[in-house]
């Protein structure tokens, strides 16, 4: 049941943010599913601290794909064109999920973020095995923060 709720709501998570880029992981970090994402950026130190740093906390993590030092902030055009928004949301006891896009499309909304994680949780905590994407969406259709 948990690995279907991951992979349910990663395809939730895609379809509600615009992300092009996502992954699921349960809490020890073992890849459940992925969409776009090749296998050196699914080993790479960032994406495992942020994911990391999410089941840790509990909290979503909202960052970028370059910059964790301001030293290393992108001086050029190209650069900044390859810069990418990250979001990392926790799903209690489960595991996490990531997702990414260009940040020139923009940040994904922190109010849609939050629903997100409450579908998770409160997916997570239902008794029910029905973690159909179907469910999840009816769900997120009426979770509000």
């Amino acid at each position: 049941m948990k690995t279907s709720l991951l992979a349910n709501l990663m395809q939730l998570a895609v379809q509600q943010t615009g992300a092009d880029r996502a992954m699921v992981c349960d809490t020890q970090l073992a890849i459940v599913g992925s969409i776009n994402l090749n296998q050196s950026d699914i080993l790479s130190e960032h994406l495992t601290d942020v994911v990391q740093k999410a089941i840790t906390t509990g909290q979503p993590v909202i960052t970028n794909n370059a910059v964790r030092d301001a030293a290393n902030a992108p001086h050029t055009k190209t650069s900044f064109d390859n810069l990418r928004g990250v979001v990392v949301i926790p799903v209690a006891g489960v595991g996490a999920l990531y997702l990414d896009r260009p940040l020139k499309q923009g940040i994904i909304a922190k109010n849609t973020v939050l629903r997100l994680m409450k579908v998770g949780e409160q997916a997570a905590k239902s008794a029910e095995a029905e973690t159909t994407a179907d469910k999840l969406g009816e769900l997120f259709q009426q979770t509000t923060v």
